[in-house]
């Protein structure tokens, strides 16, 4: 940043005088000018945490209009958001522009950071519009148009333009290659960079074939097969592998993914274990359209830097997925096989969702454990086996949530689960709470195949049960973890105990299990679905009327239809894929019809992005189930997904 020279606040200090004209020697007040200069030495060292509390106390006493109160802010949000302090620094930022526009200032670079910054932060989701403008302003106000920051600024500019306004960015970025001089004095990773964000602006343009040449010349400055790589070379490799997708040259996709350790990773078990809502399909964003959005996850499991990089068409559609993303949470516990550096650049291939989240049968302990840790001083959203290691009470139960989700195998998970619940019971836990620990550790690391993954989740789910049995006030937990087990063993072809559970569930008194309980809505729509299958319709629709359940009722809940045929082959991993040796995850929703038949399969979620796909899709499709169904109505089989996990064999 620009250095001001030091008269720059022309505040002169004054002199303590007691009567009888004798001087009393006192310390001098420091002036603002003196606090803005140790801020800005301290700044240039690089002690934010200094130059932070010298700026604000230099701006203390100024007057919140004027000139020096926009120069100091504008440091000021300079050192906050090095030091990662994004909220404030945006503030700080956002207050320094209003002054200058009251001093009519319009060309200033502190202005010109100013508006960077904002737009800097604001780039990507629901604020892209008008980042963009804030990024134009920003260019606008700068004094030197050929310094490496003002390049850098264009650079951003793009960014933030890509797929929303793609002829924007490329003309950006056109305008920058232009003046030959200036451009070639870059560093060849700069430059790079600058030939595969143009690629992507032709990209997003829908002009794929023009977007190779690009892509070329940034793969010419970078290297395209070197095992030891950069984030730089991470990126321009992927967005080598998008062109060439877009392209159908499948052989490329493979190559460049490979060689920026896409589909390679140690373990992809960190995909599945995260909260990830998608949008909802409707106003700017159809079924068909796609997206690639590319974040970081930091330490605490928090998104950052959430951005697309393609969409399917020019507008709003690639900031809508990109603000989804941002909302996403990983448990730091479920990260520790990822390493850091590929935390930093992850992209996945996304689609909308035809309705929202349902409510699942799990929410309610979900929360209600939330606020049993809350009360007892423990934050629910923390998970990590470093947690307070020398108190043996509540500290432990964050690690005991780290163990059951670092499990390495089956037997592993089972005894985390049961040492977590032991925690629990020396600590009086709520039943909701137990309920919900064993129900996260219920489900297995891995199984070979679908049906024998349900069946190992039921029998987990049997010993939750068991656990619960002698604690007062847990008969509503012990009736959701019983429905839980039908539920599986519905899903792994086990019919008979299924039924006899759900019977059981349904004869839970009123008193601890409501008539109108969701879960005994569950059991009961559940219940006829097999009595259905077991050539009973009339008594299956009999069970449903007399319980009251509507098809707006269940149009709320998680209903989970009884499948009949949904094993995925060895033969559904993609031939590529293989010979590759990639791995990867593929979330598809789809549709059930009321005969059972799966349509209207679409990928939402794929890891890496346009590899697993099509296959998962094609799998799917030959999916079957039993449909609930109320009368002639089929209930809740809009919008089903499922998640396969594609691994190779061992």
């Amino acid at each position: 940043m620009r250095r001001i020279s030091k008269g720059w606040l022309r505040v002169a200090a004054c002199a303590a005088v007691l009567g009888g004209g004798s001087a009393i020697a006192q310390t001098a007040p420091q002036t603002p000018q003196m606090l803005f200069d140790t801020a800005q030495a301290a700044l240039e060292k690089g002690n934010f945490a200094a130059a932070i509390t010298g700026y604000r106390a230099a701006v203390a006493g100024l007057p919140p209009l004027a000139r020096s109160t926009a120069v100091i802010r504008a440091r000021l949000a300079y050192a906050l958001q090095q030091s990662g302090q994004f909220d404030p620094a945006m503030a700080e930022a956002t207050l320094a522009v209003r002054a200058f526009a009251a001093q009519k200032v319009t060309r200033d670079d502190d202005l010109a950071y100013s508006l960077r910054l904002l737009g800097s932060l604001h780039r990507g989701g629901a604020n892209n519009t008008q980042a963009v403008t804030e990024l134009q302003r920003a260019i606008a106000a700068e004094t030197d148009t050929k310094s490496t920051d003002a390049l850098s600024l264009r650079y951003t500019l793009a960014l933030a333009a890509l797929t929303e306004q793609p002829d924007l960015a490329a003309a950006t970025l056109d305008a920058v290659r232009a003046d030959a001089p200036s451009f070639a004095k870059l560093p060849k990773t700069d430059q790079a960079n600058f030939f595969s964000v143009r690629a992507l602006a032709d990209l997003n343009r829908g002009q794929p074939k023009l977007a190779a040449p690009f892509i070329e010349q940034a793969l010419d400055l970078t290297g395209r097969t070197t095992t030891k790589v950069s984030i730089s070379q991470v990126r321009i490799r992927g967005n080598a592998a998008l062109i060439y997708a877009r392209l159908g040259d499948s052989e490329k996709v493979r190559q460049y993914l490979t060689y920026s350790g896409a589909g390679h990773l140690p373990d992809q078990s960190w995909m599945t274990m995260s909260d990830k809502d998608l949008p909802v399909c409707g106003g700017d964003v159809a079924p068909q359209d796609v997206a690639v959005v590319e974040f970081a996850i930091e330490d605490n499991g928090r998104v950052s830097g959430a951005s697309p990089v393609y969409a399917s068409k020019p507008g709003p559609l690639g900031n809508v997925f990109a603000a989804a993303v941002a909302e996403w949470r990983w448990q730091p516990a479920a990260l520790a096989k990822l390493d850091p550096f590929w935390r930093q650049s992850i992209r996945l291939e996304l689609r909308c969702v035809k309705r929202p989240p349902l409510l699942a049968l799990s929410d309610a302990f979900n929360d209600r454990t939330r606020d049993w840790l809350t009360q007892i001083h423990v934050d629910p959203d923390v998970i990590t086996p470093t947690f307070d290691p020398n108190q043996p009470g509540t500290g432990a139960i964050p690690r005991g949530l780290a163990a059951v989700h670092t499990a390495k195998d089956n037997r592993s998970r089972a005894e985390a689960v049961a040492a977590l619940d032991a925690v629990l019971v020396s600590l009086n836990a709520p039943a909701e709470a137990r309920a919900y620990a064993l129900f996260v550790g219920a489900s297995p690391v891995r199984s070979a195949t679908r049906s024998g993954y349900e069946s190992d989740k039921a029998r987990a789910f049997g010993v939750a049960v068991a656990r619960l049995e002698t604690q007062s006030g847990s008969e509503r937990a012990r009736a959701w973890l019983r429905t839980e087990q039908a539920l599986a063993l519905e899903a792994s072809g086990t019919l008979a105990p299924a039924r006899q559970l759900l019977q059981g569930v349904i004869a839970t008194p009123a008193a601890s299990l409501p008539q109108d309980d969701p879960i005994r809505s569950l059991a009961q729509l559940h219940l006829s679905l097999i009595e259905k299958r077991d050539g009973a319709p009339a008594r299956a629709d009999q069970r449903l009327t007399e319980a009251g359940i509507t098809p707006e009722q269940c149009s709320l809940l998680d209903v989970r239809p009884v499948p009949q045929n949904t094993n995925i082959s060895s033969a559904a991993f993609p031939s590529e894929a293989l010979r590759w040796n990639f791995e990867g995850n593929a979330r598809v929703a789809f549709d059930i019809a009321a005969d059972g038949r799966v349509e209207q399969t679409r990928t939402v979620i794929a890891y890496p992005p346009f590899v697993f796909g099509p296959a998962t899709e094609r799998a799917v499709a030959r999916f079957r189930y039993l449909p609930p169904t109320l009368g002639n109505e089929v209930l809740g089989c809009v919008g089903q997904s499922v998640n396969v996990h594609y691994q190779m064999p061992k």
